[in-house]
């Protein structure tokens, strides 16, 4: 097992939620009007960049962090169909629980080296 390739997937995914998390709350009161939108929407060649993308969203769904929507399901190619992918509530409180913790941790480091002076 490669361990930095283990981290990289790690940093992939969670590129990935904390993007579909600003989408999310980007959108503002006037969604879905005013062109806002509150995920990812593209093809599945845009959106798949290659199999690590395409690993890490399949991860993402069965974890149920995310939805993936069809926009287009009568594509005549797989690659050109549409999709949306959306955070869901799981994957927010996924993505604010982590954050929440490397804040506390943050402070804590902080305080300590304040204490030490």
């Amino acid at each position: 097992m490669n361990i930095e390739k283990i981290k990289e997937r790690q940093q992939l995914r969670r590129k990935i939620l904390e993007k579909l998390y600003e989408l999310f709350y980007s959108g503002g009161p006037e969604w879905p009007s005013q062109n806002k939108v509150q995920g990812l929407i593209g093809t599945k060649k845009e959106l798949y960049i290659d199999s690590e993308y395409h690993k890490a969203y399949h991860y993402l769904l069965a974890k149920e962090y995310i939805q993936v929507s069809s926009l287009t399901p009568n594509a005549k190619k797989a690659a050109d169909e549409r999709l949306a992918i959306m955070i869901t509530a799981r994957g927010i409180d996924y993505v604010e629980a982590i954050l929440l913790s490397e804040a506390e941790d943050n402070k804590g480091s902080l305080e300590s080296k304040v204490d030490r002076l």
